[in-house]
């Protein structure tokens, strides 16, 4: 019993540490909605990921378009190191406790990842649009 209940409390934490970090408004109030339940915890965190990757794929495709043709090919083998080490990092929480908050901790590995690559990408394009 005490360590479901370390954790339900690291879930929470997690949540709660998720939520400060800029997500959308949707996501927040979905967290809020979950009451710590693990399966709906996942589920916001997978449609958040969804809102993040879309956000993510448009600054990508924007830096490609405002980058000459030697920034795009380091961009393109960039980016796919990138999702090979987000994928890889992630995957360290996979079955690092044996419980449940490895799920939670994996899913919430690829949203933060993915949200901050997505900021990354965005912030070439506000810098100078003349990249």
């Amino acid at each position: 019993m005490f360590a479901f209940g370390l954790t339900a409390l690291f879930a929470f934490q997690s949540a709660a540490a998720i939520e400060e970090d800029d997500y959308s408004a949707t996501f927040s109030s979905c967290l809020d909605e979950s009451k710590g339940t693990t399966k709906d915890m996942l589920d916001c965190i997978s449609a958040e990921t969804k809102l993040q990757d879309m956000r993510l794929n448009e600054a990508y495709q924007n830096t490609m378009a405002a980058f000459s043709e030697t920034q795009m090919g380091k961009l393109k083998e960039t980016q796919r190191l990138w999702i090979k080490y987000r994928d890889a990092n992630c995957s360290l929480y996979a079955n690092a406790t044996g419980g449940t908050i490895d799920a939670l901790n994996t899913a919430s590995c690829l949203l933060d990842m993915t949200k901050a690559r997505a900021d990354e990408l965005e912030r070439f394009t506000e810098q100078d649009p003349s990249l």
